[in-house]
C-alpha cells in the first residue's frame, strides 16, 4: 500500500462513509481493481488501512456535531446522576433532545445483537479459516472477503431500491405535523437499529440504510440523517477497536504507517465536506439520486462480476 492509494482510498472512504452509497461496497471495489490489493499480497496492511480511515470518517463526525456530542455527553453524566439517587424520570415528553437521543442511541445500538445471533449455519458457507458461516456477522465477513464482487452489486441494487422507496414514502407524509416537528422516537430508533444490522453487508450503506428506517417509519428526514451520524459512533467506534485488537501490527511496515496517517488525514477532511454535502442535498429535496446511482452502479457490478466469472479472471489495473 503505497501513499497514493491511501489517499484514494481515504477519499473513497471519506465520501462513501456518509454519502448513502456504502462505504465498504466502494472499498471492496476499489480493493478488487488496485493491483497491490487485489493482488492478495498486502492483505495486512490493507486491512490497517482500512482501519484507520473508518477512524478518520469517525473523527469527522466529532468535528461536525461537536456541540450536540458534547450537551449528550453531558446528559449522559447527568442521567448516570439521577439514577444513583433514584431521582431519574422516565418521561421521554419531558425529555429535551440531547436526554433522547442518549437513550434512543443507546436502544438502536442494542439491536447489534442481531448480527451475533447463530441461525445461519444451514447455509453450509465457510470463512476462509474454515469457521462455518453462522452468524450475520460471519455472512457480513465471508462477502467481503470473497473473491467476487457479484455479492456488493447486489447490495448497492437493494441500496438504491430502499432509498428510492424511503423518498417516495416522504413525500406522502411530509404534510402531517408530526413529521414537522423533527422528532425522534422509539420507533424510528428500533427502525434505525435494525437498519445499521444490514449494512453490515458490503454494498448496504450504513447512512443510507439508517436514514431510509428512519423516514420510513415516519422520521423528518433531517432528523433521521442527523440521528444516522449519531447512532453510528459507538458501533463504528466498538468495530474498529475490535479489529485493532485482532491486526497483527508487527506486519504492517514502516511505508505503511506512513500511507495510514495520510489515509487518516484525507478521510477525516473529505468526511466534513461529505457531511456537510449530504446535508444540503436532503434538505434540498435531491436524496433521491443517490438512489438512482446505487441502481446503476449494482447493475454494472453484476454484469462485471458475471463476466469475471465467466471468464475466470478478474479485472484490475495495472496487471
Amino acid at each position: 500500500m503505497n501513499i497514493w492509494e491511501a489517499i484514494i482510498q481515504g477519499i473513497v472512504q471519506g465520501l462513501t462513509e456518509f454519502l448513502p452509497v456504502s462505504s465498504s461496497g466502494h472499498l471492496s471495489l476499489v480493493q478488487h481493481i488496485l493491483p497491490s490489493t487485489s493482488s492478495g499480497n498486502n492483505d495486512v496492511g490493507n486491512q490497517a488501512v482500512s482501519l484507520f480511515l473508518h477512524f478518520g470518517t469517525l473523527l469527522a463526525v466529532f468535528i461536525v456535531y461537536r456541540e450536540l456530542i458534547w450537551k449528550m455527553i453531558l446528559e449522559f453524566f447527568s442521567m448516570c446522576k439521577e439514577i444513583f439517587t433514584k431521582k431519574f424520570v422516565w418521561n421521554l415528553d419531558k425529555m429535551n433532545k440531547e436526554r433522547r437521543m442518549v437513550i434512543f442511541v443507546v436502544v438502536a445500538s442494542a439491536f447489534a445483537i442481531l448480527l451475533f445471533l447463530p441461525v445461519l449455519g444451514w447455509m453450509g458457507l465457510e470463512l476462509a479459516d474454515g469457521e462455518p458461516v453462522k452468524k450475520f456477522a460471519d455472512l457480513a465477513e465471508y462477502f467481503s472477503n470473497d473473491n467476487s464482487i457479484m455479492a456488493e452489486g447486489i447490495f448497492f441494487t437493494l441500496t438504491g431500491i430502499l432509498i428510492l422507496l424511503a423518498t417516495v414514502f416522504d413525500v406522502r407524509i411530509g404534510n402531517s405535523p408530526k413529521n414537522k416537528e423533527g422528532v425522534i422516537t422509539m420507533k424510528n430508533a428500533c427502525a434505525m437499529g435494525i437498519g445499521q444490522c444490514l449494512a453490515a453487508m458490503p454494498g448496504i450503506s450504513r447512512s443510507g440504510t439508517t436514514t431510509t428506517m428512519g423516514m420510513l417509519t415516519g422520521a423528518e428526514k433531517n432528523s433521521a440523517l442527523e440521528f444516522s451520524f449519531i447512532m453510528g459512533i459507538p458501533a463504528v467506534l466498538a468495530a474498529n477497536l475490535l479489529e485493532f485488537k485482532d491486526t497483527d501490527w508487527s506486519a504492517v511496515s514502516g511505508s505503511t504507517i506512513v500511507a495510514i496517517l495520510v489515509g487518516v488525514v484525507v478521510s477525516a477532511v473529505v468526511g466534513v465536506l461529505a457531511i456537510k454535502l449530504l446535508k444540503w442535498i436532503v434538505s434540498n429535496e435531491k436524496f433521491h439520486y443517490f438512489g438512482y446511482y446505487c441502481l446503476v452502479l449494482g447493475v454494472v457490478v453484476i454484469i462485471i462480476a458475471t463476466i469475471e466469472s465467466v471468464l475466470g479472471t478478474t479485472f484490475s489495473f495495472g496487471k
